[in-house]
């Protein structure tokens, strides 16, 4: 069984390493789908990485906010900021109940539909986040139901990366992780040696020479025939770069490497496919080898597509307050945010 992850727009160098730059949120929650082939190198290597060193941990759910009541029922509390006042043609904001004590109490769509795991996400979200769910299911930009199901996939995938870097691994994970940690020495050192002397140089002066051009300090003849005269020493010098000079890997190592890989995920998945999480947040009947169901995860998409952003932790503070069976809770990390953000109290 093989895994294809796809990490939310985040940017990854072909060593492995994370970029700065992070198009959707700080968790960066893996899609997770079940039969394709692993092919990709790099950023595969960063899930394989949260694998052994819980750098991916930070993630879990509460069922009520600090202030003790939930922004989604009864009146607006210090940590729920009101959403933008209706436009004409707008959906009401809220429909309203009474208790059985006569108050008033109003109830929004995502309210009423807010269950399990989806809602203890949504009461970890930030105001701003909540607002702007609320607003969208209020409009009618997505529904109730696409709203429920994102949220319990965005909620799935960071309980994923949480048990995926917590969760005590098997001996066959375990012997794995150590082959692919070689492999991984093996890409630091190439990096490190960095590219052949004869390139190096050649790309120096290939660069010289440009500047030489563009000030006029040689003439343009001269110039065009300097350049194909490095151009002929860079294609010779690049014969000397291989696949085992660029990456530290034979073509048979990085083969291993990616099956390793997809024995280390298979693994993984297949145990928190196991977890009982309750009937209410199991989407289908089978679980085995899934995290997300297919309607899960194009509710996401749709989700995300009508301009929902999370960007902050939210998702790592929601996983890291759940309790995973057979894992518990784990530690709360601070708050995070690509922007400003109005975060609960």
């Amino acid at each position: 069984m093989s895994v294809r992850i796809r990490l939310d727009d985040c940017i990854r160098d072909t060593t492995g390493e994370t970029t700065e730059k992070c198009a959707r949120n700080f968790d960066s929650p893996p899609f997770v789908n079940y039969d394709p082939p692993i092919t990709m190198h790099g950023w595969g290597e960063v899930m394989v990485q949260s694998v052994y060193s819980s750098a991916w941990a930070s993630l879990t759910a509460k069922s009520s906010s600090a202030s003790g009541a939930s922004p989604l029922l009864g009146k607006a509390t210090a940590a729920t900021a009101k959403p933008p006042a209706a436009k004409a043609g707008d959906a009401p904001m809220a429909a309203a109940t009474t208790t059985p004590g006569g108050d008033s109490v109003k109830v929004s769509k995502l309210g009423q539909a807010l269950t399990g795991m989806a809602a203890k996400a949504f009461e970890h979200l930030d105001k701003d986040s909540k607002t702007q769910l609320e607003t969208l299911v209020e409009t009618g930009r997505v529904s109730a139901d696409d709203a429920v199901k994102g949220l319990r996939s965005l909620a799935k995938s960071a309980l994923f990366n949480r048990f995926a870097g917590e969760a005590p691994a098997t001996t066959e994970e375990s012997a794995a992780s150590a082959r692919m940690k070689e492999f991984g020495d093996k890409r630091s050192a190439a990096m490190k040696a960095g590219l052949p002397k004869e390139v190096s140089d050649a790309l120096g002066a290939l660069d010289r020479l440009g500047e030489a051009m563009k000030n006029g300090s040689i003439s343009q003849e001269q110039g065009t025939a300097d350049m194909s005269e490095l151009h002929k020493r860079l294609s010779s010098a690049s014969r000397l770069m291989t696949r085992e000079t660029l990456t530290g890997l034979t073509q048979e190592e990085d083969d291993e490497d990616h099956r390793l890989l997809n024995v280390v995920f298979g693994s993984k998945t297949k145990r928190f496919a196991e977890i009982d999480f309750g009937e209410g947040d199991n989407e289908t009947g089978s679980t085995t080898y899934k995290i997300q169901s297919k309607d899960e995860l194009d509710a996401e998409e749709r989700l995300f597509a009508a301009g929902f952003k999370l960007e902050s932790n939210a998702m790592a503070r929601f996983a890291a307050d759940f309790d995973i069976p057979g894992l518990g809770k784990g530690t709360m990390p601070a708050w995070k945010s690509l922007k400003p953000i109005t975060v609960p109290t």
